[in-house]
């Protein structure tokens, strides 16, 4: 497993109605700072968005914010990150966090954050990359999601090894555990 430098965090433009799940994220910014991990997001002020800039922020750390030009025009951008970059669609913008990123954080979100996730893992069951990548699962927010993911191996749609692709963690040193751990493993070879 590579070194994990920078960490994407794909997170909801809203805090959701439960407080943990901000309080986790403050949670996670902090922790990203202080282990020096800059932080990867998709360059929003509200929200969860907002808050994992803040709190990596005033914890002293670094964060690159990747934001859709139409987005930053309608006035929806935090400025004062330690990069903010723009780019021309909502697909240049996943494509420059795989970029940026060294691993994935999925923190609750609604159908954006869904987006995101499930984008990075079908490029992870295609092989475009080999990230880790994590739910932060907090108060079992993605409980539902991770079993649909099941019930689609259940049934024949994907190959039972594809859920190791990701890991479920309601905790933060669990999620780095996972990290370290990770193995990006195909359940089949492609054929050039």
């Amino acid at each position: 497993m590579p070194t994990i430098k920078n960490v994407c965090v794909f997170c909801g433009s809203n805090h959701g109605l439960d407080p943990a799940f901000k309080q986790q994220t403050v949670a996670l910014g902090q922790y990203l700072a202080a282990h020096h991990h800059p932080v990867v997001y998709g360059g929003g002020k509200e929200g969860l968005m907002g808050t994992i800039a803040e709190s990596t922020m005033d914890a002293g750390g670094e964060v690159i914010g990747i934001i859709p030009t139409f987005l930053q025009e309608m006035g929806l951008a935090k400025m004062d990150v330690t990069r903010l970059i723009q780019t021309s669609t909502m697909d240049e913008r996943k494509d420059e966090m795989l970029r940026q990123a060294d691993a994935f954080i999925v923190l609750p979100g609604g159908f954006g954050t869904f987006e995101e996730f499930t984008t990075m893992l079908s490029w992870s069951q295609l092989n475009v990359h080999q990230k880790p990548i994590a739910l932060f699962n907090i108060n079992h927010y993605f409980d539902d999601l991770v079993a649909m993911m099941q019930k689609s191996c259940d049934e024949g749609f994907a190959p039972q090894a594809n859920m190791d692709l990701f890991l479920a963690a309601d905790n933060i040193p669990d999620m780095f555990a996972g990290f370290a751990a990770f193995k990006h493993q195909l359940p089949y070879k492609y054929t050039n």
